[in-house]
């Protein structure tokens, strides 16, 4: 029974570390190279990233993951050509406030960084 203890507090900080902001920051971390190589391959639209993020071939789009650590649905949304940002709506589950977590171009900002310059619209 005292070894059962130790192994199920363990089971739960792993379970805990793969959802979240650190689970979410990982899985977007992922995409940024695969949204790097297809902008880079994109010979015939001007090495532009994607419109929609299934642009990107299935099966290298099923080994990542379009959800967040909370269970919602990233946004992808092409800024520009050459600029993407993916979206996690965080916590609160709402797009367009402090508590999103966004990636640019395979960086990550705080949210008053990213809407600076491209304001989210609801």
């Amino acid at each position: 029974m005292k070894k059962i203890l130790p192994l199920a507090v363990l089971l739960g900080v792993a379970l805990i570390a793969c959802g979240g902001r650190a689970g979410t920051e990982r899985n977007m971390l992922e995409w940024g190279p695969v949204l790097n190589a297809f902008m880079a391959t994109n010979m015939a639209n001007a090495n532009s990233y994607p419109e929609s993020l299934d642009e990107i071939e299935p099966m290298i789009r099923k080994e990542l993951k379009d959800i967040d650590g909370w269970g919602n649905k990233l946004l992808y949304r092409k800024l520009r050509i050459d600029l993407y940002d993916l979206i996690s709506a965080g916590p609160d589950g709402e797009f367009g406030n402090d508590d999103d977590i966004v990636l640019r171009n395979g960086r990550l900002l705080t949210p008053a960084d990213a809407y600076k310059e491209w304001p989210f619209k609801r």
